[in-house]
């Protein structure tokens, strides 16, 4: 039987190139060998440095996860709170312009301006609060006012005069809370008191 090795004659040059490729190969095929025979006797090491690469994966996928969970939870805490606030205040103010009504009506059948005005400027020095004005109910004009260039000047939302109980509504982003001075026989106006956040 012949090769072809035999077939063919191979020069000095054709050997040395050949020789260079074939031992690459062979240099390639034995250096994997070598990483196989390593791996396979390091089975051990291995098996627990992929485990520890799931594991660390897992927990980088897992914190995601609890970080996005976190922020929408959050977000939702966030909102309730704010919401909660709002209606917690929107309360507190409602209370409080019922009372200041009550106050002004005491003072105003004793024809007793000044001491309402007092009851304003310390009401208007509370965060939040930009404006206590009393309307009377006959002229829709503003008596008495925390801003003095409001007064004398018509109120300008005739339905809020009406009004024979505490309303609130917003005008511009700002809360306006409408409370009626009652008299012993009649209206004498409506309180009204501005809020904004």
């Amino acid at each position: 039987m012949t090769t072809k090795s035999e077939t063919l004659p191979i020069e000095d040059d054709d050997f040395e190139s050949v020789f260079k490729r074939v031992s690459k190969k062979t240099a390639k095929k034995m250096k994997s060998k070598k990483i196989g025979i390593y791996v396979s006797n390091h089975k051990m090491v291995f098996s627990l440095l992929l485990a520890l690469v799931v594991v660390f994966l897992w927990s980088i996928i897992k914190m995601t996860l609890m970080n996005s969970s976190f922020e929408k939870q959050t977000a939702e805490l966030k909102t309730s709170y704010e919401s909660q606030m709002n209606t917690m205040t929107i309360q507190h103010l409602t209370l409080t312009s019922k009372t200041l009504a009550l106050a002004v009506r005491s003072e105003l059948t004793r024809n007793n301006k000044e001491q309402v005005n007092q009851f304003f400027m310390s009401i208007i020095k509370e965060p939040g609060i930009k404006k206590i004005e009393f309307v009377d109910a006959k002229t829709s004009k503003v008596l008495l006012s925390t801003d003095k260039k409001d007064e004398g000047a018509v109120y300008p939302n005739q339905v809020a005069l009406m009004t024979d109980e505490t309303i609130q509504f917003t005008n511009n982003s700002v809360l306006n809370i409408v409370s009626p001075v009652m008299g012993l026989n009649n209206k004498l106006g409506v309180l009204v008191m501005e809020y904004k956040k």
